[in-house]
């Protein structure tokens, strides 16, 4: 279908389908082609490049219009420019008729490729394209400053382009704009600081300037040129959003007329696939950019946007960092005694400091204290209501207090603009920063509103026909919050949440312990040995389903209770660090079978090892081994490993690494994440060394163990080897509920349950979709993640404790202190989840779920 443009007016024009005008601008023609390439639309001015032919056009090959070669280029040129709306070029092609020379761009989208043909650049334009990019990004390079890049940037692209006016313009937080930088004629008045409101920019026209980084209007007088054939009623439009030459609404153009304008081009500032601003660019006469320095102005569009999104980021960062800094200081020397809202109400006046603002208030447990300017107490119910609607778990800000609420009487000048921080995960309650109304002027470039004029069509609104200095009073509002104001809002929320209230919430939390020590450190031993118990009987049976004999299972079920001894010894033993030879032992007991006790031999003295060493040995012990059993003398029953070490005379630790009997060693020809841990983790956070030899007949290595990361000699009794004839199955044949709002974190943790052995995982995103599987059904145990965007899995949890399937919580929040204190007996993984740490609290869970179905 087609759009009757004569109908466009200030009271439709938001609506108005610009991507679809039907028509073109005259100073080029087009082609367009259907997904086979046969013609299927052309501008009704294509003789202008290919002769007056009185050929029908429509249903013709591309090759009959413009010959062969370019054709032939033209497809080239697209392929090269790849998937999506990218242009391909084809500079000065000769047409069929040997006689006519065009520039051509081409593109596809919709399943339609676009030809636009226009007269060809000057030699000089074409010599001169690649050098305007050059010189504008060398010359913007340096800038590191919103201020004098604008400055700069404006001057810069009205030398280089040769526009009378050239205005740098930055939309606001309310959708209206302020010209920011300008450089111009001298003869003409100017635009800098004055703003333009939203609707002088439809919601249609940003979507457009998004997808497309300049838009040139070369004559505001323009009589548009149709494509033909007509589109017939109930047919799909053809979309020209990507096409230069696509017309112009007939409002803009007359908008550009009152100006005074006769051309002009717009280049976008797109900032995290947001329209951030644009480079307005005007001209007194007609005046059209050739392809190359089109082309030219793209590449710079592009490299400017990065170069704001990067400054913009890089100030955010700074003010992230400074507001951290000050909150330090703030938060310095809290009483532990104290609670969370005694603190903060404590600290409300060096709160209200971070931010501009006229006074603070702080929302906790349904309780209001303030600071400076703020409502008066009869008010705060009110304006907590509209905070709770609108921020939700979100920072909100108004300038307009006043027309949120709707009670211009309540606040008066007192209050008029309100920045509302969310400070909790569990509750609604909110820090909320206060300013006063400011009283002050605008400056307009024309009067704002739409007026009636009346027209040989009768009464109609148009388009603001002065863009004279217009002053408006502004009254009852505050100045507005900035970007950088709830970047401060944001660094402050997080803070609050994951420290101050972390901190305050834990010594809460003990000060209660301590009321009632003996009766919690009874309660948690009892827990504790349930929970041992459990964990022993799971591990029987298992050990039981997979022994042939009662002296098989003995030995079995005594090696991997001794493993689990040894494990409980290294989490509570209260030890800084850890013991070498108890860390090979455990690790080797994983790939001990109970005919081939002897497949691994390890000797060496007990010697301690500093927290830090301990922990990078543990990565590089579990990742050598791994290899071993994947790869080297372990993956079959025949190999053999030794491990041995001893301290030299400068007190360092040399270990050995020998492999035997196993396939034959060839050296990897790629390096991974594995290689790259065992040969720097050693050297890099130890200072210490690895030598590796891919032998044939077994793999071998030396490692180097300086003696600062060594503890004193410790005579330790030995640990036995854990027997362990197959992988920890806990979940086998086991049917899985998992709750979780993330997709991509949902896969990762569905494959993990899969591992432990889980036969059947059911995915619910959200509460109601976890309620539903669970009416359908009963699992065996469930994972619920935490926090689900606006709500939380309590529901759920709830409805799982009524039925008694077992289930763990997983996190993102690090301790314990967002886990309601009704669910703190529930096993907690913490994201990012392990297997490991996932078969240990869902075993913890199945455990103590059987132990209480046994008691």
């Amino acid at each position: 279908m087609s759009y009757d443009r004569s109908k466009v007016d200030l009271t439709n024009c938001d609506r108005e389908p610009i991507h679809i005008p039907g028509s073109i601008q005259p100073h080029g023609a087009m082609i367009v082609l259907n997904e086979q390439g046969m013609v299927s639309f052309v501008s009704e001015n294509i003789n202008e490049f290919l002769g007056d032919t009185n050929r029908e056009y429509v249903g013709a090959e591309l090759a009959d219009l413009v010959g062969s070669t370019v054709a032939h280029d033209i497809g080239n040129a697209v392929a090269r420019a790849g998937a999506g709306q990218i242009a391909g070029v084809v500079l000065k092609a000769k047409l069929s008729d040997g006689a006519s020379v065009a520039d051509i761009t081409a593109h596809r989208y919709e399943g339609r490729t676009f030809l636009e043909l226009e007269r060809p650049a000057s030699p000089e334009d074409t010599e001169v394209a690649l050098h305007l990019t050059q010189s504008l990004i060398r010359r913007v390079d340096g800038y590191r400053e919103f201020d004098p890049l604008f400055k700069s940037v404006a001057r810069l692209v009205r030398a280089m382009l040769g526009y009378d006016r050239v205005m740098v313009y930055r939309f606001l937080h309310n959708g209206a704009g302020r010209v920011i930088a300008e450089a111009k004629d001298p003869s003409l008045g100017s635009f800098l600081g004055q703003h333009f409101p939203v609707s002088d920019i439809p919601v249609q026209a940003r979507k457009l300037y998004v997808k497309n980084w300049i838009r040139v209007i070369g004559d505001a007088s323009f009589t548009p040129v149709p494509l033909l054939p007509k589109i017939a009623e109930g047919d799909p439009a053809v979309d020209l959003s990507f096409a230069h030459l696509r017309s112009v609404s007939p409002i803009h153009c007359e908008y550009l007329r009152n100006m005074g304008v006769a051309a002009s081009m717009s280049i976008s500032i797109v900032v995290d696939g947001q329209l951030w601003g644009l480079i307005a660019c005007h001209h007194n006469t007609p005046k059209w950019l050739s392809i190359p320095l089109r082309v030219a102005t793209e590449l710079f569009a592009q490299y400017f946007s990065l170069h704001v999104a990067a400054i913009e980021h890089r100030e955010q960062q700074a003010s992230a960092a400074a507001t951290r800094s000050r909150l330090d200081a703030i938060i310095a020397g809290v009483d532990p005694a104290d609670p969370v809202e005694v603190t903060l109400r404590r600290r409300l006046r060096a709160f209200s400091s971070l931010i501009a603002s006229d006074g603070a208030g702080l929302w906790s447990r349904g309780e209001w204290a303030a600071y400076g300017v703020s409502p008066s107490e009869s008010a705060i119910p009110r304006l907590m209501e509209v905070i709770v609607e609108k921020a939700g778990r979100s920072i909100w800000d108004t300038q307009d207090l006043q027309s949120e609420t709707g009670n211009a009487e309540e606040y008066g000048t007192r209050v008029a603009g309100v920045l509302a921080i969310p400070i909790s995960v569990s509750s609604p309650d909110f820090l909320v920063f206060f300013r006063s109304e400011e009283a002050h002027q605008i400056e307009w470039a024309g009067e704002p509103r739409k007026k009636e004029e009346l027209t040989e069509n009768g009464v109609r609104l148009s388009p603001r026909g002065s863009f004279d200095t217009w002053r408006e009073d502004v009254r009852h509002k505050s100045l507005p919050w900035s970007k950088a104001d709830v970047v401060v809002a944001d660094s402050i929320r997080g803070y609050v949440r994951d420290v101050m209230l972390s901190h305050n919430d834990a010594t809460e939390e003990q000060r209660e312990r301590t009321e009632s020590q003996r009766k919690l450190l009874n309660s948690e031993l009892n827990h504790r040995v349930k929970n041992i118990l459990a964990l022993v009987k799971s591990i029987a049976t298992q050990t039981g389903a997979n022994s042939q004999s009662v002296d098989e299972y003995s030995k079995s079920f005594e090696g991997r209770l001794r493993a689990l001894s040894f494990a409980h010894d290294q989490s509570f033993g209260g030890r800084d660090g850890g013991e070498l030879k108890g860390l090979i032992e455990a690790e080797a007991g994983m790939h001990r079978f109970a005919k081939l006790p002897d497949r691994i031999q390890i000797s060496g003295n007990h010697i301690g090892l500093t927290e830090r060493a301990f922990g990078v040995f543990a990565l590089l012990l579990h990742e050598m081994m791994t290899n071993a059993a994947k790869y080297g003398s372990l993956s079959v029953t025949s190999g053999r490993l030794e491990i041995s070490w001893s301290i030299a005379e400068n007190g360092d630790c040399h270990l050995s690494w020998k492999e035997s009997g196993g396939p034959e060693v060839v050296a990897p020809t790629r390096r991974g994440f594995g290689s790259n841990l065992i040969e720097k983790t050693v050297s890099h956070d130890l200072g210490g060394s690895i030598d590796i030899d891919f032998a044939p007949g077994g793999l071998k290595a030396h490692i180097t163990i300086p003696s600062q990361h060594l503890r004193e000699v410790v005579d330790l009794p030995p640990v036995d080897h854990a027997m362990n004839e197959e992988s920890f199955t806990p979940l086998d044949g086991m049917s899985i509920l998992l709750v979780e709002d993330q997709s991509l974190i949902a896969m990762d943790t569905e494959e993990l349950l899969r591992s432990l052995g889980a036969e059947e995982v059911s995915t619910a995103a959200n509460v109601g979709a976890a309620l539903k599987l669970l009416a359908e059904g009963s699992p065996n145990c469930a994972v619920l993640d935490l926090n689900l965007g606006s709500s939380t899995s309590e529901d759920v949890a709830r409805e799982l404790e009524k039925r008694g399937i077992p289930y763990v919580f997983a996190t993102g929040y690090r301790d314990g202190v967002h886990i309601p204190a009704d669910f703190s007996a529930i096993p907690v993984v913490r994201k990012p989840v392990s297997q490991a740490a996932l078969a240990s609290a869902v075993s913890a869970a199945l455990g103590v779920a059987r132990a209480e179905s046994d008691a």
